[in-house]
């Protein structure tokens, strides 16, 4: 592992020799959504939230890139808003706010930045591309639901009799288009998935335990584990342990997508 860790260094300070050497920091603004037990829609946008941050880019040539980033943004889901009876009768709400730092190498399909001085005489390069991405982050979430007009933290309330870390590493990646307006100024589009090692982003995995026990200990737990009683229109029995109420072998998703601001410095030296 030592060893291809360090080859990939090396690697990168080589490319650097012939690098293009600009740096860009960035502020990007979009929405976010959520894919699991309570969105099982395969990437949509119907219950989106938002999302913010800022990034700082090397551009090592004209066609690879290293990314730092920072976001923040707020997933949310509701089984009211499903189109499946089990789902509306389950009743179960969730909102987090996500902070992700992470990095990711970018790949430009066509050389990019035709304002670069360091650029090749004997190259054609472009003001705009698209490009692919993907990295590595790590994520911090707490799941909360609307409970008596007040947001409650679910993962101290164990409601599945789990427990469960609320900072997870995930997997960034996806696609966009980048544009460079002038010298120092541009501007990119983005749509960026994160593959999560965890089913609990909505407090929301594998099955119901013992209600008439859990109540004994925390009747807020309880109440929270299974909502569907508070359906006056679908008055619903407490459910039997051991009952499914999430689907553990997938794990969630999130995404973000965004518009990124971008300014451009290029650097004198070369390593």
């Amino acid at each position: 592992m030592k060893k291809i860790i360090f080859t990939l260094l090396m690697s990168t300070v080589a490319m650097g020799s012939f690098a293009q050497l600009s740096t860009e920091l960035g502020y990007n603004l979009g929405f976010s959504s959520y894919l699991g037990d309570l969105q099982p829609k395969a990437f949509t946008y119907d219950q989106p939230g938002f999302s913010t941050g800022f990034h700082i880019r090397h551009n090592i040539t004209s066609q690879l890139a290293v990314r730092g980033m920072v976001n923040y943004g707020r997933l949310n889901a509701s089984d009211a808003k499903s189109l499946d009876q089990g789902h509306i009768q389950r009743n179960l709400s969730f909102r987090t706010y996500i902070m992700e730092f992470g990095g990711v190498m970018e790949v430009n399909v066509l050389p990019f930045d035709k304002f670069n001085t360091k650029n090749k005489k004997y190259r054609r390069y472009f003001n705009f591309t698209p490009f692919f991405f993907g990295g590595v982050n790590v994520f911090h979430f707490n799941p909360k639901t609307l409970y008596k007009n007040e947001w409650v933290a679910l993962q101290p309330l164990q409601t599945e009799g789990q427990t469960y870390n609320l900072t997870q590493i995930a997997i960034p990646f996806g696609f966009g288009f980048k544009h460079q307006v002038s010298k120092h100024i541009g501007f990119q589009i983005e749509f960026g998935f994160r593959k999560t090692f965890t089913d609990y982003i909505d407090d929301v995995s594998t099955n119901y335990p013992d209600l008439n026990k859990l109540a004994l200990n925390n009747p807020t737990a309880a109440d929270l584990s299974f909502r569907g009683d508070e359906l006056p229109e679908n008055p619903q029995t407490t459910p039997t342990p051991g009952t499914q109420r999430g689907l553990s072998s997938n794990m969630d998703w999130y995404l973000i997508n965004n518009v990124s601001f971008t300014y451009k410095i290029f650097q004198n030296k070369k390593y």
